[in-house]
């Protein structure tokens, strides 16, 4: 049976404080590397819709080609 975890934010801001540079400098690297192994996941998740990617493609394609409306024009409408 397992047990849900509770983060407490300033429990781990008060540790990190007490750690030396060295160790600070690791964590600091650890957070860059978990950052960005989340951004990876999300873009692959985004690859994996073929819909969503074909859609972000055409607007490429758009933006490429000159198919674009200014801000302001845009937001009278909304």
């Amino acid at each position: 049976m397992s047990r849900a975890i509770t983060i407490s934010e300033e429990r781990v801001l008060s540790d990190f404080e007490r750690l030396s540079k060295k160790r600070k400098k690791e964590v600091a690297d650890f957070v860059a590397y978990l950052k960005a192994k989340e951004e990876l996941e999300a873009t692959k998740e985004i690859i994996r819709d073929k819909d969503f990617l074909a859609s972000i493609m055409r607007g490429d394609e758009d933006f490429r080609v000159g198919r674009v409306k200014k801000w302001s024009e845009v937001k009278e409408d909304v």
